[in-house]
């Protein structure tokens, strides 16, 4: 990805039209990405030098550029996430990689350890969702899945939390987009269109 923005100044073109609409807005010109890669590049070793538990990495500089500062959170998320798994292994200090737990074993946990039901489950989601905690909302969720099949109430609030993150993430992650849009079971419109009431 560095050696992209690289090659894009190098090239220095006038438009950049990017894979995902909401960096065309982020990062439009070339002169844009050369100033963004600093910080990119102090992310990564940041992430490198605390790989097992980066902060809110904010790097100097960046609170005096405003134009910059919204793209570089949309790549954060990503060099973090990339950089981790490069420098850690499949060997991580939570036990993933180590143990393997389905989602069925962790809805045994809730369910039949833990004693959650189905109005505690969804009344629990139900907060989630009015907190902004969608992706949370939706792994537990997930968890619980093969404990109640056939619950009209869970399905319509995995839809709604699989909805909302649809709406998070359409202008910034195509690849969340499209796997939240599929969790939903349905082609969500963007918001724009959906609150002008034309779904």
């Amino acid at each position: 990805m560095l050696q992209a923005f690289d090659e894009v100044v190098a090239s220095n073109p006038r438009l950049l039209l990017h894979g995902h609409d909401g960096l065309n807005r982020l990062v439009p010109n070339a002169a844009v990405a050369a100033r963004l890669k600093a910080p990119l590049l102090w992310l990564r070793d940041q992430t490198i030098a605390g790989v097992r538990g980066a902060a809110n990495l904010i790097p100097p500089g960046l609170l005096e550029q405003p134009d910059l500062q919204l793209a570089y959170l949309v790549y954060r998320e990503n060099v973090i996430n990339r950089v981790y798994y490069q420098h850690v292994g499949p060997w991580r200090p939570d036990l993933d990689g180590v143990d393997t737990l389905t989602r069925a074993d962790l809805g045994a946990l809730l369910v039949d350890y833990l004693g959650v039901d189905e109005a505690r489950l969804a009344s629990a989601v139900e907060k989630l969702v009015a907190a902004g905690r969608f992706e949370l909302a939706g792994t537990a969720l997930e968890w619980a899945r093969t404990k109640f099949p056939k619950s009209a109430r869970l399905s319509e609030a995995r839809r709604l939390v699989y909805e909302k993150l649809t709406e998070k993430y359409q202008a910034l992650s195509v690849f969340k987009l499209t796997l939240y849009e599929a969790l939903a079971g349905e082609a969500v419109l963007p918001v724009e269109i959906r609150s002008a009431g034309m779904r």
